[in-house]
């Protein structure tokens, strides 16, 4: 499927309606953004883990 379909079809289903400009910069990072997100879903051992670091306001510091 083409980046811009894809593209086209994740707005409408969110209800966005994008200039023709935004639209070319959103379709233009799609695919970059795409690979940086299936890399880090091909890290061995980390595929469950917490992205980040968290902030859990029960555990504070005195």
């Amino acid at each position: 499927m083409e980046d811009k379909t894809i593209v086209e079809s994740l707005l409408q289903m969110h209800g966005l309606t994008p200039t023709d400009d935004d639209l070319e910069l959103l379709v233009a990072g799609f695919a970059p953004s795409r690979a940086r997100v299936e890399q880090l879903y091909a890290m061995p051992g980390v595929r469950y883990e917490e992205p980040a670091l968290t902030f859990d306001p029960r555990y504070q510091r005195s």
